[in-house]
Protein backbone atom coordinates (compact mmCIF):
# COMPACT_ATOMS: atom_id res chain seq x y z
CA UNK A 1 0.00 0.00 0.00
CA UNK A 2 1.35 3.24 -0.54
CA UNK A 3 2.18 5.72 2.26
CA UNK A 4 0.20 8.84 3.84
CA UNK A 5 2.50 11.19 4.48
CA UNK A 6 0.16 13.95 5.51
CA UNK A 7 -0.99 11.99 8.59
CA UNK A 8 -4.36 12.23 7.90
CA UNK A 9 -6.59 9.13 7.91
CA UNK A 10 -7.29 7.74 5.18
CA UNK A 11 -11.40 7.36 3.71
CA UNK A 12 -12.95 4.31 5.79
CA UNK A 13 -9.95 3.82 8.15
CA UNK A 14 -10.51 4.11 12.23
CA UNK A 15 -8.37 6.44 13.84
CA UNK A 16 -7.34 6.18 17.49
CA UNK A 17 -6.81 7.80 20.11
CA UNK A 18 -3.11 6.47 20.75
CA UNK A 19 -0.24 7.29 18.46
CA UNK A 20 1.90 4.41 18.12
CA UNK A 21 5.72 5.56 18.40
CA UNK A 22 8.72 4.10 17.67
CA UNK A 23 11.37 3.33 20.00
CA UNK A 24 13.48 6.36 19.09
CA UNK A 25 10.85 8.40 19.29
CA UNK A 26 9.76 7.77 23.20
CA UNK A 27 13.54 7.67 23.91
CA UNK A 28 13.85 11.64 22.35
CA UNK A 29 10.55 12.56 24.52
CA UNK A 30 11.93 10.66 28.03
CA UNK A 31 15.05 12.57 27.43
CA UNK A 32 13.29 16.30 27.26
CA UNK A 33 11.29 15.70 30.17
CA UNK A 34 14.27 15.08 31.51
CA UNK A 35 16.00 18.55 31.02
CA UNK A 36 12.57 19.81 31.73
CA UNK A 37 12.48 18.91 35.41
CA UNK A 38 16.25 19.68 35.66
CA UNK A 39 15.76 22.98 34.97
CA UNK A 40 12.49 23.61 36.90
CA UNK A 41 14.79 22.78 40.11
CA UNK A 42 17.29 25.11 38.84
CA UNK A 43 14.75 27.87 38.42
CA UNK A 44 11.49 27.67 40.20
CA UNK A 45 8.20 28.84 38.53
CA UNK A 46 7.23 32.45 40.15
CA UNK A 47 3.83 32.65 42.06
CA UNK A 48 0.65 33.45 40.59
CA UNK A 49 -1.59 35.25 42.43
CA UNK A 50 -5.24 34.55 41.06
CA UNK A 51 -7.65 37.81 41.62
CA UNK A 52 -10.63 37.44 39.42
CA UNK A 53 -10.98 40.54 39.60
CA UNK A 54 -7.97 41.61 38.00
CA UNK A 55 -7.61 38.56 35.68
CA UNK A 56 -11.02 37.07 34.15
CA UNK A 57 -9.74 33.81 33.49
CA UNK A 58 -8.37 32.93 36.60
CA UNK A 59 -11.14 30.24 37.21
CA UNK A 60 -9.37 28.38 34.35
CA UNK A 61 -5.93 28.80 36.07
CA UNK A 62 -7.45 26.91 39.14
CA UNK A 63 -7.45 23.31 37.12
CA UNK A 64 -5.14 21.07 38.58
CA UNK A 65 -2.18 20.84 36.37
CA UNK A 66 -0.25 17.06 36.73
CA UNK A 67 3.01 17.24 37.83
CA UNK A 68 5.95 16.80 35.56
CA UNK A 69 7.12 13.42 37.18
CA UNK A 70 3.42 12.29 37.23
CA UNK A 71 3.40 13.07 33.47
CA UNK A 72 6.66 11.22 32.60
CA UNK A 73 6.03 8.21 34.62
CA UNK A 74 2.24 8.00 32.48
CA UNK A 75 3.95 8.56 29.65
CA UNK A 76 6.36 5.88 29.62
CA UNK A 77 3.81 3.24 31.29
CA UNK A 78 1.22 3.86 27.91
CA UNK A 79 4.21 3.47 25.86
CA UNK A 80 5.12 0.11 27.75
CA UNK A 81 1.49 -1.01 27.63
CA UNK A 82 1.42 0.10 24.10
CA UNK A 83 4.40 -1.94 22.99
CA UNK A 84 3.47 -5.25 24.60
CA UNK A 85 -0.13 -5.45 23.66
CA UNK A 86 -0.03 -3.22 20.69
CA UNK A 87 -3.61 -2.48 19.34
CA UNK A 88 -5.54 -4.18 16.06
CA UNK A 89 -6.83 -1.32 13.84
CA UNK A 90 -9.06 -2.56 11.18
CA UNK A 91 -9.31 -0.98 7.77
CA UNK A 92 -12.99 -1.01 6.45
CA UNK A 93 -12.05 0.12 2.87
CA UNK A 94 -11.11 -2.29 -0.36
CA UNK A 95 -7.29 -2.05 -1.38
CA UNK A 96 -6.27 0.02 -3.74
CA UNK A 97 -4.53 -1.78 -6.56
CA UNK A 98 -0.97 -0.62 -6.90
CA UNK A 99 1.23 -0.94 -9.93
CA UNK A 100 4.73 -3.12 -9.57
CA UNK A 101 7.88 -1.43 -8.27
CA UNK A 102 9.70 -2.78 -11.15
CA UNK A 103 6.80 -2.49 -13.88
CA UNK A 104 8.15 -0.83 -17.35
CA UNK A 105 6.01 2.29 -18.62
CA UNK A 106 4.17 1.30 -21.95
CA UNK A 107 5.84 3.91 -23.77
CA UNK A 108 7.38 2.04 -26.95
CA UNK A 109 5.46 4.90 -29.13
CA UNK A 110 7.27 7.70 -27.91
CA UNK A 111 10.71 5.76 -27.41
CA UNK A 112 10.19 5.25 -31.31
CA UNK A 113 9.04 8.78 -32.60
CA UNK A 114 11.88 10.39 -30.31
CA UNK A 115 14.80 7.77 -32.30
CA UNK A 116 12.98 8.98 -35.45
CA UNK A 117 13.44 12.54 -34.76
CA UNK A 118 16.83 12.43 -33.55
CA UNK A 119 18.39 10.62 -36.49
CA UNK A 120 16.83 12.96 -38.71
CA UNK A 121 17.91 15.80 -36.78
CA UNK A 122 21.62 14.00 -37.00
CA UNK A 123 20.78 13.52 -41.30
CA UNK A 124 20.17 17.10 -41.44
CA UNK A 125 23.06 18.35 -39.33
CA UNK A 126 25.43 16.09 -41.77
CA UNK A 127 23.71 17.14 -44.81
CA UNK A 128 25.50 20.41 -45.92
CA UNK A 129 29.17 18.99 -44.81
CA UNK A 130 28.74 16.00 -46.54
CA UNK A 131 28.08 17.96 -50.01
CA UNK A 132 30.90 20.41 -49.08
CA UNK A 133 33.45 17.80 -50.40
CA UNK A 134 34.25 18.24 -54.07
CA UNK A 135 33.00 15.62 -56.23
CA UNK A 136 35.75 13.03 -57.74
CA UNK A 137 35.63 13.08 -61.53
CA UNK A 138 35.14 9.61 -63.14
CA UNK A 139 38.53 8.24 -64.88
CA UNK A 140 37.69 7.63 -68.51
CA UNK A 141 40.62 6.07 -70.54
CA UNK A 142 40.47 7.75 -73.89
CA UNK A 143 42.71 7.18 -77.01
CA UNK A 144 43.89 10.80 -78.54
CA UNK A 145 46.18 10.75 -81.23
CA UNK A 146 48.56 13.54 -81.34
CA UNK A 147 48.92 15.18 -84.29
CA UNK A 148 51.42 17.88 -84.96
CA UNK A 149 50.24 20.30 -87.57
CA UNK A 150 52.69 20.77 -90.56
CA UNK A 151 52.48 23.97 -92.93
CA UNK A 152 52.51 22.86 -96.63
CA UNK A 153 52.73 25.90 -97.81
CA UNK A 154 56.41 26.80 -97.91
CA UNK A 155 57.41 30.06 -98.59
CA UNK A 156 58.51 30.96 -101.75
CA UNK A 157 61.32 33.97 -102.70
CA UNK A 158 60.29 36.64 -104.91
CA UNK A 159 63.13 35.72 -106.97
CA UNK A 160 61.03 32.35 -108.48
CA UNK A 161 59.20 32.29 -110.97
CA UNK A 162 55.66 31.24 -110.77
CA UNK A 163 53.54 28.90 -113.43
CA UNK A 164 55.69 29.24 -116.56
CA UNK A 165 54.60 29.60 -120.36
CA UNK A 166 56.08 30.60 -123.78
CA UNK A 167 55.76 32.01 -127.11
CA UNK A 168 56.93 33.01 -130.33
CA UNK A 169 56.26 32.69 -134.37
CA UNK A 170 57.82 33.57 -137.52
CA UNK A 171 55.61 36.65 -138.08
CA UNK A 172 53.14 34.48 -140.13
CA UNK A 173 49.75 35.72 -141.28
CA UNK A 174 48.35 32.50 -140.83
CA UNK A 175 47.66 31.55 -137.73
CA UNK A 176 49.84 28.86 -135.55
CA UNK A 177 49.31 24.94 -136.99
CA UNK A 178 47.57 22.16 -134.81
CA UNK A 179 50.72 20.06 -134.32
CA UNK A 180 52.38 17.86 -131.05
CA UNK A 181 54.92 19.85 -128.41
CA UNK A 182 58.25 19.30 -128.45
CA UNK A 183 59.98 16.84 -125.74
CA UNK A 184 60.25 18.52 -122.48
CA UNK A 185 64.45 18.92 -121.95
CA UNK A 186 66.55 21.12 -119.12
CA UNK A 187 68.00 23.37 -121.98
CA UNK A 188 66.49 24.90 -125.52
CA UNK A 189 69.25 24.00 -128.60
CA UNK A 190 66.54 24.33 -131.20
CA UNK A 191 63.61 26.17 -131.16
CA UNK A 192 60.59 24.06 -132.45
CA UNK A 193 59.41 24.79 -136.35
CA UNK A 194 56.49 23.52 -137.70
CA UNK A 195 58.29 22.96 -140.99
CA UNK A 196 60.51 20.60 -141.61
CA UNK A 197 64.03 21.38 -141.36
CA UNK A 198 66.10 22.04 -144.82
CA UNK A 199 69.26 20.55 -144.55
CA UNK A 200 71.07 20.48 -148.22
CA UNK A 201 74.12 19.53 -146.13
CA UNK A 202 73.31 16.88 -143.81
CA UNK A 203 74.55 17.00 -140.32
CA UNK A 204 73.68 15.65 -136.89
CA UNK A 205 70.36 16.50 -136.41
CA UNK A 206 69.64 17.33 -132.76
CA UNK A 207 65.88 17.20 -131.93
CA UNK A 208 63.77 20.47 -131.20
CA UNK A 209 63.19 20.26 -127.17
CA UNK A 210 61.52 23.36 -124.88
CA UNK A 211 62.49 24.71 -121.87
CA UNK A 212 60.67 22.59 -118.97
CA UNK A 213 60.88 19.58 -116.27
CA UNK A 214 61.30 16.41 -117.84
CA UNK A 215 59.62 15.06 -115.21
CA UNK A 216 56.14 16.93 -116.13
CA UNK A 217 54.20 14.68 -118.82
CA UNK A 218 52.42 16.76 -121.27
CA UNK A 219 49.46 15.92 -123.68
CA UNK A 220 50.70 14.14 -126.26
CA UNK A 221 48.91 14.32 -129.15
CA UNK A 222 50.00 11.85 -132.58
CA UNK A 223 50.59 14.27 -135.27
CA UNK A 224 53.58 14.53 -137.67
CA UNK A 225 54.49 17.66 -137.55
CA UNK A 226 55.27 19.58 -134.58
CA UNK A 227 53.00 22.81 -133.50
CA UNK A 228 50.79 24.29 -130.67
CA UNK A 229 48.22 21.82 -129.80
CA UNK A 230 45.60 24.56 -129.44
CA UNK A 231 46.22 25.71 -133.33
CA UNK A 232 44.37 25.53 -135.98
CA UNK A 233 44.60 22.16 -138.22
CA UNK A 234 46.13 23.54 -141.86
CA UNK A 235 49.52 23.86 -143.24
CA UNK A 236 52.53 24.37 -141.32
CA UNK A 237 52.58 27.89 -139.92
CA UNK A 238 54.72 29.12 -136.98
CA UNK A 239 52.45 31.64 -136.20
CA UNK A 240 52.63 35.83 -136.10
CA UNK A 241 54.67 35.47 -133.11
CA UNK A 242 58.54 36.84 -132.68
CA UNK A 243 61.21 35.24 -131.38
CA UNK A 244 61.47 32.09 -133.92
CA UNK A 245 58.73 29.77 -131.80
CA UNK A 246 55.46 28.55 -132.03
CA UNK A 247 52.05 30.44 -131.52
CA UNK A 248 51.44 34.57 -130.89
CA UNK A 249 53.89 35.54 -128.42
CA UNK A 250 57.74 35.94 -127.88
CA UNK A 251 60.15 33.72 -127.40
CA UNK A 252 61.06 30.58 -128.30
CA UNK A 253 58.34 28.54 -127.07
CA UNK A 254 54.78 27.46 -128.10
CA UNK A 255 51.98 29.37 -127.47
CA UNK A 256 50.84 33.17 -126.43
CA UNK A 257 53.19 33.75 -123.26
CA UNK A 258 57.47 34.70 -123.56
CA UNK A 259 59.70 32.73 -122.59
CA UNK A 260 60.76 29.01 -124.49
CA UNK A 261 58.37 27.19 -122.15
CA UNK A 262 54.54 26.47 -123.45
CA UNK A 263 51.06 28.39 -122.54
CA UNK A 264 50.20 32.13 -121.75
CA UNK A 265 52.87 32.49 -118.59
CA UNK A 266 56.37 33.59 -118.94
CA UNK A 267 60.41 32.14 -118.66
CA UNK A 268 59.82 28.72 -119.19
CA UNK A 269 57.38 25.73 -117.94
CA UNK A 270 53.86 25.22 -118.29
CA UNK A 271 51.34 28.08 -118.32
CA UNK A 272 48.16 28.51 -117.99
CA UNK A 273 45.88 27.63 -114.93
CA UNK A 274 45.98 28.34 -111.45
CA UNK A 275 49.37 30.22 -109.85
CA UNK A 276 51.27 29.07 -106.78
CA UNK A 277 52.15 31.52 -104.15
CA UNK A 278 55.62 33.06 -105.20
CA UNK A 279 57.73 34.17 -107.98
CA UNK A 280 55.40 37.31 -108.03
CA UNK A 281 52.40 36.13 -106.83
CA UNK A 282 51.01 37.58 -103.64
CA UNK A 283 48.84 35.06 -101.10
CA UNK A 284 45.41 35.47 -100.48
CA UNK A 285 44.25 37.06 -97.26
CA UNK A 286 41.48 36.10 -95.20
CA UNK A 287 38.65 37.94 -94.84
CA UNK A 288 35.74 36.44 -93.34
CA UNK A 289 36.23 32.98 -91.20
CA UNK A 290 33.71 30.91 -90.15
CA UNK A 291 34.46 28.44 -87.05
CA UNK A 292 34.32 24.67 -88.04
CA UNK A 293 31.82 23.02 -86.00
CA UNK A 294 33.17 20.04 -83.37
CA UNK A 295 31.57 16.91 -83.61
CA UNK A 296 30.09 14.61 -81.04
CA UNK A 297 32.19 11.96 -81.57
CA UNK A 298 35.15 13.86 -81.41
CA UNK A 299 33.82 15.56 -78.47
CA UNK A 300 33.31 12.28 -76.84
CA UNK A 301 36.39 10.95 -78.15
CA UNK A 302 38.43 14.04 -76.57
CA UNK A 303 39.74 14.34 -80.47
CA UNK A 304 41.96 17.34 -81.48
CA UNK A 305 44.24 18.06 -84.44
CA UNK A 306 44.65 19.91 -87.98
CA UNK A 307 42.73 19.24 -91.52
CA UNK A 308 44.87 20.10 -94.41
CA UNK A 309 43.24 21.18 -97.45
CA UNK A 310 44.28 21.96 -100.81
CA UNK A 311 41.55 24.18 -102.36
CA UNK A 312 41.71 27.23 -105.12
CA UNK A 313 41.19 30.70 -103.99
CA UNK A 314 38.98 32.64 -106.92
CA UNK A 315 39.87 36.11 -108.22
CA UNK A 316 36.64 36.88 -106.51
CA UNK A 317 37.40 35.65 -103.11
CA UNK A 318 35.99 32.55 -103.10
CA UNK A 319 37.24 29.25 -102.26
CA UNK A 320 36.58 25.90 -104.25
CA UNK A 321 37.72 22.62 -102.28
CA UNK A 322 39.88 20.32 -104.71
CA UNK A 323 41.09 17.44 -102.09
CA UNK A 324 41.94 16.30 -98.45
CA UNK A 325 45.69 16.57 -97.68
CA UNK A 326 45.60 15.56 -94.25
CA UNK A 327 42.28 13.57 -92.53
CA UNK A 328 41.34 13.39 -89.03
CA UNK A 329 38.01 11.48 -89.46
CA UNK A 330 35.16 11.58 -86.49
CA UNK A 331 33.06 13.74 -88.93
CA UNK A 332 35.70 17.04 -88.30
CA UNK A 333 36.64 16.71 -92.48
CA UNK A 334 33.23 17.00 -93.42
CA UNK A 335 33.25 20.18 -90.71
CA UNK A 336 36.10 21.51 -91.92
CA UNK A 337 34.98 21.49 -95.71
CA UNK A 338 31.77 22.98 -95.18
CA UNK A 339 33.05 26.03 -92.65
CA UNK A 340 35.94 26.74 -95.40
CA UNK A 341 33.43 27.13 -98.35
CA UNK A 342 31.99 29.85 -96.39
CA UNK A 343 35.19 31.87 -95.63
CA UNK A 344 36.45 34.71 -97.92
CA UNK A 345 39.50 36.00 -98.87
CA UNK A 346 40.90 38.92 -100.78
CA UNK A 347 42.66 37.52 -104.21
CA UNK A 348 46.23 36.79 -104.92
CA UNK A 349 47.48 39.21 -107.22
CA UNK A 350 50.13 39.11 -109.98
CA UNK A 351 51.48 42.47 -111.40
CA UNK A 352 48.25 44.24 -110.16
CA UNK A 353 45.33 41.64 -111.29
CA UNK A 354 43.73 38.92 -109.65
CA UNK A 355 44.14 36.06 -109.92
CA UNK A 356 43.26 32.41 -108.80
CA UNK A 357 45.98 30.85 -106.30
CA UNK A 358 45.99 26.96 -105.04
CA UNK A 359 47.21 26.65 -101.77
CA UNK A 360 46.78 24.52 -98.89
CA UNK A 361 44.87 25.74 -95.51
CA UNK A 362 44.59 24.19 -92.10
CA UNK A 363 41.67 24.11 -89.91
CA UNK A 364 42.25 23.85 -86.46
CA UNK A 365 40.33 21.88 -84.22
Amino acid sequence: MKPNPTHEPAFGILKTGTTISDSASWLDSLLTQIRELRRERKHPRPQVEITAERDPSALDKLVEMPSPVMSLFGDLREAIHDYLHPRKIESSVAPVAVEEIWSKPDDGLPKLLSVFVHVLVVSLALVPWATSFPKTPKLTETAVMVYRPINLVLPVSDNDKSGGGGGGGKKTLTPPSQGRLPRPAEKQFVPPDPEPPKNPDPTLIVEPTVVAPQLAQMPRINLLNLGDPNGVPGPPSAGPGVGGGIGSGQGRGVGEGKGPGVGPGEGGGVGGGVFRVGGGVTPPTVLQRVEPQYSEEARKARYQGTVVLEAIVRKDGTVDIMRIVRSLGFGLDENAIQALKQWRFRPGMRNGVPVDVSLNIEVNF
